[in-house]
């Protein structure tokens, strides 16, 4: 349409600059046919630059959305492992030169493959989904995140959290996880669903990589299960 549009303008005024040179008002000629030329480009920009845009936005807005399908679990919605080491390396960047603690916790949910044996994997799915759920809302502020890190383990990275906020939002998340009295008939610590966290502080340094966060947590985690599970450690690296 556009090229339709600006081609009709072309011709007509064409026929009409041949008349002009024809019959020697070339001075007229040489000035209309600029101004013919400008009115032209004006015509198919206007008309174009809408549906080119148009056009790169529904090119792009499907790529977006496969990028961010990339950083979100499928089952939960919530992030996934991926975006946990892109975003907590960034995070650590940017806190070695801006101070503050940063704060991970690693959560586990006790006794889960039981859980799946005894009310079969839909229950398992459902009850990932509500944990997720649930964790996600024991953080509040913008800069902190949940994900799901593996199969029934998440995380909770939360920047500018020194020991006491991390020991708060530790207990916070076994509370909620006890008080929504999820069945669970063969957890050894409870008869219902319950987790286990392992959590650490530290003030970030340039030199340090998202693993060592990961790993002391982990860490800390494995003390919670050896100590009787629906309970947090916590370490200050």
């Amino acid at each position: 349409m556009m090229f339709l549009a600006a081609s009709a303008v072309l011709a007509a005024n064409t026929l009409l600059l041949s008349y002009l040179i024809r019959t020697d008002h070339l001075t007229i000629a040489v000035s209309y046919s600029l101004f013919i030329g400008f009115l032209v480009i004006i015509v198919f920009l206007g008309i174009s630059v809408p549906i080119i845009l148009i056009i790169a936005k529904n090119v792009s807005s499907p790529v977006e959305k496969m990028l961010d399908k990339t950083r979100y679990d499928a089952l939960t919605g919530i992030f996934n492992r991926r975006y946990v080491d892109e975003n907590l390396k960034s995070l650590i960047n940017f806190m070695s030169r801006s101070g503050g603690k940063l704060t991970v916790l690693m959560i586990d949910i006790d006794f889960f493959k039981e859980y799946n044996n005894k009310y079969g994997y839909n229950a398992g799915d459902n009850c990932l989904k509500f944990i997720a759920n649930i964790l996600s809302k024991t953080v509040s502020r913008s800069e902190d995140f949940v994900a799901r890190y593996g199969g029934k383990e998440f995380v909770v990275v939360l920047p500018n959290t020194d020991e006491n906020g991390a020991q708060v939002i530790a207990q916070r998340s076994l509370a909620v996880i006890r008080d929504c009295k999820i069945p669970h008939e063969i957890n050894n610590a409870a008869n219902f669903v319950t987790i286990s966290i392992g959590a650490v502080t530290g003030t970030p340094e340039f030199s340090q990589s998202p693993d060592e966060y990961i790993k002391r947590a982990g860490e800390m985690l494995k003390k919670s299960i050896q100590d009787g599970c629906n309970r947090y450690s916590f370490e200050t690296i």
